[in-house]
């Protein structure tokens, strides 16, 4: 007979991101993760302290971990690498290895019901299309139009993923050129490398 394995914070946590990428906020119940996780409700409380501590650390989990590319996209300040860092993107939402777009679009639900996911969606937002300004400004462009570039690449993903496109990875991966060319502009012309 194998021991039984002792449920960690992350265990409860993974198990909460499951559900509410699978069924929704709705389906986030402790009884529900429980019975997932073949465990009584008391192992969830040795744990969290309440539902609202464990849907706070679901959303520092989606937070982190989704965001975390972006920043990791940026080359150091000053440096100007705006075709490498724009890349770095493009290859983030058409590989789907390093961020999760179905965690994404389940948060975004979820934020339709609640003002505490809404204001997560709102500052993870805002700090995305930062990140997208600051590309584009590497890239040579002034505002308003550097904003405006990295508004138009963000809300055409987040679109993208809004109305549930379902396109063949390789004819995804075959249009990237023009759509590099598309939200780049004129500088896409000076790109040396166009395969994200």
């Amino acid at each position: 007979m194998t021991a039984k394995r002792t449920l960690a914070r992350e265990d409860w946590i993974e198990a909460a991101r499951a559900e509410l990428i699978a069924r929704g906020i709705s389906a986030v119940k402790i009884g529900r993760l429980a019975r997932n996780l073949r465990v009584t409700r008391g192992s969830f409380y040795w744990h969290f302290s309440s539902h609202p501590e464990l849907l706070r650390n679901l959303l520092h989990l989606w937070e982190h971990s989704n965001t975390r590319p972006f920043e990791e996209a940026l080359t150091p300040e000053g440096s100007r690498f705006g075709h490498q860092e724009f890349f770095s993107i493009i290859s983030l939402y058409v590989e789907e290895d390093r961020y999760d777009p179905a965690f994404d679009t389940a948060v975004r639900n979820w934020a339709q019901s609640s003002k505490q996911a809404a204001a997560a969606v709102r500052r993870v937002d805002v700090r995305r299309i930062e990140i997208l300004h600051r590309i584009f400004t590497d890239l040579g462009y002034s505002d308003p139009e550097a904003l405006v570039r990295a508004r138009v690449t963000y809300f055409h993903q987040v679109g993208y993923y809004a109305i549930d496109i379902q396109e063949d990875p390789e004819i995804r991966r075959s249009m990237l050129p023009v759509y590099i060319r598309v939200l780049m502009g004129p500088s896409a012309e000076t790109a040396t490398d166009t395969d994200a």
